[in-house]
């Protein structure tokens, strides 16, 4: 999914397993079953994709969603590339408005 001619395809995770630790350092395996991607540019600041992704786990089957978010690269090792944000995203209401209404339509709320 292309944002435009200036920026590179957005990621998608869709089907992909992750692993790893949990806070007390215990296994922790999810697999993204969907995502929902907004993108916001409130100039200066580069473009950001906010995420809201349906994910299940693997030890027990539970669905959660995560809400992440992906940057646009500024330093030179990243430039130009979409990087995951390490920290909590800060989102508008509209924008999570319009997150949580998609997540609605597709039928992960009710």
């Amino acid at each position: 999914m292309a944002t435009d001619a200036i920026h590179p395809e957005l990621p998608n995770r869709i089907g992909q397993i992750t692993r790893c630790k949990d806070i007390n350092g215990s296994p922790m395996v999810y697999e993204v079953l969907d995502e929902i991607v907004r993108v916001v540019h409130k100039p200066p600041m580069p473009p950001k994709a906010i995420y809201l992704q349906l994910l299940k786990f693997a030890d027990d089957g539970r669905t959660e969603m995560r809400l992440c978010y992906y940057i646009i690269g500024q330093k030179p090792r990243g430039k130009g590339k979409w990087l995951f944000g390490q920290y909590a995203t800060m989102i508008r209401r509209e924008d999570f408005e319009q997150l949580i209404k998609k997540a609605i339509e597709k039928g992960w709320l009710s």
